[in-house]
This record gives C-alpha cells, structure tokens and sequence, in this order.
C-alpha cells in the first residue's frame, strides 16, 4: 500500500530577484485569471516537487564539462 509522507520540512532558501519576481506574476497571472491564487510560494514548492535533482545536477555537470571542452584564448602581452 502506498502512503504519503506528511512530515513536511521548512526550508528558507535566498533567491534571487528575477526568481522571486517570476513566481510571484504568476501567481498574480493566477489571481487574475482565477480571482484567487495560492501565492508564489506555493507555485515554488509545486516546482520543486515535480522537478527532477538528478535531472537537474545532469544538466549542471554536463555545461561544466562542455565549458571545459572549449578551446582556451590567451592573449600575449606586446611587448
């Protein structure tokens, strides 16, 4: 039998602006299109649970390894 765990942790996370400022127009989208909205925070947390951290982390390493790929320009100084 499946359960659902209820034991739910907070978690304070520093966020940049452009995030914060995303979630909450669409929550504001939300509350006009709706007349009411969960707010941003709950946008965030539906996010978070739907989204993938071995997804994410693949992505992340696979740009550091392309990164490291690309050829490397050094300039000489004129002398």
């Amino acid at each position: 039998m499946l359960t659902t765990d209820t034991n739910r942790q907070p978690v304070i996370l520093d966020l940049p602006p452009s995030t914060l400022a995303r979630y909450s127009e669409a929550s504001e989208e939300l509350e006009e299109t709706l007349g009411l909205s969960p707010g941003p925070e709950f946008l965030m947390s539906l996010a978070v649970e739907h989204e993938s951290p071995f997804e994410l982390t693949s992505t992340f390493l696979g740009e550091i390894i392309e990164a490291l790929r690309e050829p490397i320009i050094t300039i000489e100084p004129s002398h």
